[in-house]
């Protein structure tokens, strides 16, 4: 493919660095050049700037720092990481918003044949939609978790913007989206109706109360997410310590970083968003925050464990919960004693569409214990109810 477009990092840029601290990221890192041959084949993730925020309806603050970005993140020590890292450089504007999104698509397409998963900091959350492209022709439905104070459903008299990018995912062909979940919306952001075709799709949404509460039962649906993106707005306006941020109530920096984790340690996610950072300014603390939530998605990624999930692996656990006492029928729970993971199986013939065969549905050691009382599980019962088994 080729990659001339892309904004290469500096040699400047490289200069920063001390030569002999090198258990800084930045002496693990690849960096992409124009005059150097490489095979994407040989990384396992792609780090990747985009500036696009001309179909955002948000006030923007800043630019978005990413050379600042950039040196704090690469400034930090890696864990015990053993995943090849390529820093690929920027996308900046196209001619139009579809010209940016043609390269977007396509390197991000390219990424994903080579079995790389994009690492992608920047622009207005209207390009996951051509993220989401991209994913056209690898796979036939792919699951999309946006962390998010809004559903960004939109309506079919908007515009197209980063408030309705969901919504042409929904709609437009190829139908590719099997489910979509919003995880920290707060209800007075969203209008009721939105409320209400959230639910009448069976899609997935989880207040911010919710997660505060517990951050843990974000992992079953990162768990089983393809495209993972973050509208890092939704930042609480105490942990950024911006006082022209107005979010009272939001998410803060650890819970952001357990997300971020949980999104890397997941066998499904193939792609990782951070967007809406114009709309924030671009204070320290911000871009620290920002580096670390990368840090940590690459600290999963290494921690994540391939499990085979089946009755016959000898590390896996049957639990079969009656679903009432006047017949046969039942849940069966699969835990993993290896990861201490959960799952519930759905059916032999579960979603089987050009060969993606999803047989079981994550889940948490909570839904077992509910389904135990006697309450079905939320996650089985949505895919259910759209018809898949």
């Amino acid at each position: 493919m080729n990659l001339e477009f892309l904004q290469v990092v500096s040699e400047e840029f490289k200069g920063q660095f001390n030569p002999s601290a090198i258990t800084q990221l930045f002496h693990q890192v690849k960096f992409y050049r124009h005059d150097e041959a490489i095979e994407l084949k040989d990384y396992d993730i792609a780090i990747l700037s985009v500036d696009e925020n001309r179909n955002s309806l948000k006030p923007k603050c800043n630019s978005g720092d990413y050379e600042q970005i950039r040196y704090d993140f690469y400034s930090l020590n890696p864990g015990s990481w053993s995943s090849k890292i390529i820093d690929l450089g920027h996308i900046t504007y196209g001619e139009t918003v579809n010209d940016t999104f043609f390269l977007v698509k396509s390197v991000v397409s390219e990424l994903l044949k080579n079995k790389l998963v994009p690492l992608i900091i920047g622009g207005s959350q209207d390009i996951v939609y051509p993220i989401y492209r991209a994913f056209d022709g690898f796979q036939y439905m792919i699951n999309v978790t946006n962390v998010d104070a809004k559903f960004d459903l939109g309506s079919a008299e908007e515009e197209f913007s980063n408030h309705s990018f969901v919504g042409k995912i929904i709609v437009d062909e190829p139908y590719n989206l099997f489910n979509y979940a919003n995880l920290g919306y707060l209800t007075f952001h969203n209008a009721q109706h939105e409320i209400d075709l959230m639910e009448k799709l069976f899609f997935e949404a989880y207040r911010y109360g919710e997660i505060n509460k517990d951050v843990t039962i974000v992992e079953p649906v990162l768990r089983d997410s393809d495209l993972v993106t973050i509208d890092l707005s939704c930042l609480s306006s105490s942990t950024l310590a911006d006082s022209a941020h107005f979010m009272p109530n939001g998410f803060n920096g650890m819970e952001m970083c357990t997300i971020a984790r949980y999104s890397g340690m997941s066998n499904r996610v193939k792609c990782f968003h951070l967007g809406e950072l114009d709309a924030l300014s671009s204070t320290s603390t911000f871009n620290h925050l920002v580096v670390q939530m990368l840090w940590y998605f690459i600290e999963g990624f290494n921690l994540k464990l391939s499990e085979h999930i089946s009755i016959e692996n000898s590390n896996i656990i049957s639990y079969k919960v009656p679903l009432n006492f006047k017949n046969d029928d039942y849940l069966e729970f699969l835990h993993s004693k290896r990861s201490n993971k959960w799952w519930i199986k759905a059916s032999d013939n579960f979603l089987h569409n050009n060969n993606v065969h999803f047989t079981f549905i994550s889940c948490c050691e909570q839904d077992y214990k509910d389904a135990c009382a006697g309450k079905i599980p939320q996650r089985w019962y949505n895919a259910k109810l759209k018809g898949y088994f």
